[in-house]
C-alpha cells in the first residue's frame, strides 16, 4: 500500500472532525431529550472517531512533508485544509464546551430533585454520607435484637 499524501490526510482528519460535530450536534438533542440508550450508542461512536482522528494526527507528524503545515508559506490547498480543520475543531470544542454545561445542569437537577424526595420522605429518617450528602433511609449498619 502506498503512503498517503499530505493532502489526503488532511482531507481524511476534516472528515471525520466533521463527523465529530455532527454527533456532538446529535448529541445536544439527545441530551436535551434524556435519551439514555441514544447517548450510550453516541459516545461510543464519538470514541471510534476521536480514535481516528489521533491516529490520523500521528500519521500528519510524522508525514515527511509535514515541516509544510509549519513554513512561513506552505502551499495554497495545505494551508487551506489546516485553516479549515482549525475553524472545525473550534466549533467542536465550542460544541462541547455546551455540552458538558448541559450535562452539568442535568446534574444539578437531578441531585435537587433527588434531595426534595428525600426531604418528602421524612425529615425524620434523613441523615449524611461521610461526603456530607444527603440520605433517607436508615442506616446502613440496620438494628439487630
Amino acid at each position: 500500500m502506498s503512503e498517503q499524501t499530505l493532502l489526503q490526510l488532511l482531507d481524511q482528519q476534516l472528515e471525520r472532525l466533521q463527523g465529530l460535530y455532527d454527533l456532538q450536534t446529535l448529541e445536544l438533542e439527545v441530551l436535551e431529550q434524556r435519551n439514555a440508550p441514544a447517548l450510550e450508542e453516541l459516545t461510543e461512536r464519538k470514541g471510534l472517531l476521536l480514535s481516528g482522528l489521533e491516529q490520523t494526527d500521528q500519521q500528519i507528524a510524522k508525514h515527511p512533508e509535514a515541516a509544510q503545515l509549519r513554513s512561513p508559506k506552505p502551499p495554497a490547498e495545505l494551508q487551506e485544509k489546516y485553516l479549515a480543520i482549525q475553524n472545525l475543531l473550534q466549533l467542536v470544542q465550542e460544541q462541547n464546551s455546551v455540552n458538558g454545561q448541559v450535562v452539568r445542569l442535568t446534574l444539578g437537577r437531578i441531585q435537587t430533585l433527588k434531595q426534595n424526595l428525600q426531604s418528602m420522605h421524612g425529615d425524620s429518617a434523613m441523615t449524611y454520607n461521610e461526603k456530607g450528602h444527603t440520605r433517607s433511609g436508615l442506616s446502613s449498619k440496620g438494628i439487630k435484637a
